[in-house]
C-alpha cells in the first residue's frame, strides 16, 4: 500500500516534467480558478495542479472539457494530513482561496508550513479568505462559536476569521516575505430588501526568498 501510494505521487510529479511554470491551487473545488488559468494562458510549458480534499470535486474537475493531462492534474489531498506529492522548491505559484478559514488555526500552520516547503525560491503563495469582523462573521450565534474567531456553521463545516497580523505571522514563520497583505472591504446593498452588508475579505501574497 506504502509503495502504491509512492508510485502514485511519483506519478502525480512527472506529469509535469515539460513545465516552466507549475501551479497549484489547494481546495480547488469544481476549478472555477484552474480552468480559466489555462485559458488564459495558453503556453505548453505552463502546468496547474489543482487538490481538493473532496473526491467528488476532483471527479468534476476530471470531467471538464477544458482538462487535458498534458496541461493540468487534479488529484485528491487534504493539505492539513496528507503527505503532498511534491519535492522540495518544486512549485512556482500555490494559491489558496478560502482554504486556511476552513481549518483549525494549527492545522493551517502546519498546512503552510508544508505547501512552503514545496515552493521554490522567489515563489509565491497567494491567498483571499474571511476577514475578522467580516458579515459572515458577525451572523454567526453564540452556539456556533468553537474558540476565538473560530466557529461551526449549521452545515458542521467550521470557519476562522483571519486579521493581517495573524497570517502575518504564520507566513514569517516559515520564513516566507510579505510582498501585499490588505483587506478587501465591500459594501454589498441589496435593494429589493433594503438590507447593506459589510463583507471583509483578506488578500495577502507571501514570497519565498531567494537562497543568499
Amino acid at each position: 500500500e506504502q509503495q502504491e501510494q509512492q508510485e502514485k505521487e511519483q506519478d502525480i510529479w512527472m506529469a509535469s516534467q515539460h513545465a516552466r511554470m507549475r501551479i497549484l491551487e489547494v481546495g480547488c473545488g469544481v476549478g472555477n480558478t484552474i480552468f480559466p488559468l489555462l485559458e488564459y494562458n495558453q503556453d505548453d510549458h505552463f502546468f496547474v495542479y489543482a487538490c481538493d480534499y473532496a473526491p467528488t470535486a476532483i471527479e468534476l474537475v476530471k470531467g471538464h472539457e477544458l482538462y487535458d493531462k498534458r496541461r493540468c492534474r487534479a488529484f485528491v489531498c487534504d493539505v492539513s494530513n496528507d503527505k503532498l506529492p511534491f519535492p522540495e522548491n518544486s512549485l512556482d505559484v500555490i494559491v489558496l482561496v478560502f482554504v486556511l478559514s476552513a481549518l483549525h488555526p494549527t492545522e493551517a500552520k502546519e498546512a503552510i508550513a508544508k505547501l512552503s516547503t514545496c515552493l521554490k525560491p522567489g515563489g509565491s503563495i497567494i491567498m483571499r479568505d474571511y476577514g475578522r469582523h467580516d458579515l459572515a462573521q458577525l451572523r454567526l450565534k453564540k452556539e456556533r462559536y468553537l474558540q476565538e474567531n473560530f466557529y461551526v456553521r449549521g452545515d458542521g463545516t467550521r470557519v476562522y476569521f483571519y486579521d493581517k497580523d495573524e497570517v502575518e505571522l504564520m507566513m514569517k514563520a516559515v520564513g516566507l516575505d510579505e510582498v501585499e497583505s490588505k483587506y478587501d472591504l465591500r459594501l454589498i446593498v441589496n435593494r429589493a430588501k433594503k438590507v447593506t452588508m459589510h463583507r471583509v475579505w483578506l488578500q495577502c501574497q507571501y514570497r519565498k526568498p531567494f537562497v543568499q
